[in-house]
């Protein structure tokens, strides 16, 4: 844990307090990105049925060593064992982007309140959302919103600020997950042509003023000025950009790449 932190560049474990959980998942979304590689080459490991159960020590020495991070149920699974051995009060809930269980999040229950930790979004969700009314999040020209469900008292929305307006994203069930729900999803994730998780190649890294998202070979870039997106065209530029933008030096996404171009060979 304490080589944790040190990637965090947090000098020891911080209390258990609002302050000190905001401190920890700023430092988490800003160190961890969010990344499709580490799925994708479990896939290609394990080629036919499931794939193994998460290894979350694993995914820790791969944050620490800068050679990954993960989507939602790798970031969660990871993030959720952290909190506990630190000592907060948290469970992890399901979400509903596509289809129920699709999209994963924690509740971290903090002085007699409760609060929404999505850290696996790939978006800058910095601090955790109270759930006690509507909160909005704007960083880097984007913009959030997150509300109660009014059809529901144990479910929240999540709405996405497009072409001027407000558009429900995901359903989060507040509701400790279902294990049978939350191991199908994972499971729905890993097969060919029913998920972008091992369709298609992400890396996202999120601050509170950028945003750069990577998608095959689209990059996009956002700031407080606006969106900029550009293709990119050399094979090299992928390891260069995830060395000096991603920080994630030793990912093996020259390795993704290569199982993706293979598939549609």
């Amino acid at each position: 844990m304490q080589a944790y932190l040190n990637f965090l560049n947090l000098d020891g474990p911080p209390p258990l307090t609002l302050d000190g959980l905001t401190l920890l998942t700023r430092a988490q979304v800003r160190r961890v990105p969010f990344e499709s590689i580490t799925s994708i080459l479990r896939r290609a490991q394990h080629p036919r049925g499931p794939v193994p159960p998460l290894d979350t020590d694993a995914l820790l020495h791969a944050w620490v060593e800068r050679s990954g991070g993960g989507v939602c149920f790798e970031v969660v699974g990871t993030f959720e064992r952290v909190l506990r051995e630190l000592g907060f009060q948290c469970r992890a809930i399901n979400g509903q982007i596509s289809w129920p269980g699709s999209h994963q999040a924690l509740v971290v229950d903090l002085d007699q309140s409760r609060y929404l930790v999505d850290v696996g979004n790939g978006a800058p969700f910095l601090d955790p959302i109270p759930l006690d009314g509507v909160t909005e999040v704007r960083y880097a020209g984007l913009a959030w919103r997150f509300r109660p469900d009014p059809e529901s008292s144990s479910h929240w929305i999540q709405d996405r600020w497009i072409d001027d307006a407000w558009v429900p994203f995901c359903h989060y069930d507040l509701r400790e997950a279902d294990l049978g729900v939350r191991e199908e999803a994972y499971q729905h994730h890993h097969r060919l042509g029913q998920s972008w998780v091992v369709d298609n190649l992400v890396l996202t890294r999120c601050d509170a003023d950028e945003v750069w998202a990577l998608r095959d070979d689209a990059l996009r870039h956002f700031t407080p000025d606006g969106k900029s997106e550009r293709r990119i065209h050399e094979p090299e530029e992928y390891a260069r950009m995830a060395a000096e933008v991603y920080g994630v030096p030793a990912l093996p996404i020259d390795r993704a790449r290569a199982i993706l171009a293979s598939r549609s060979s």
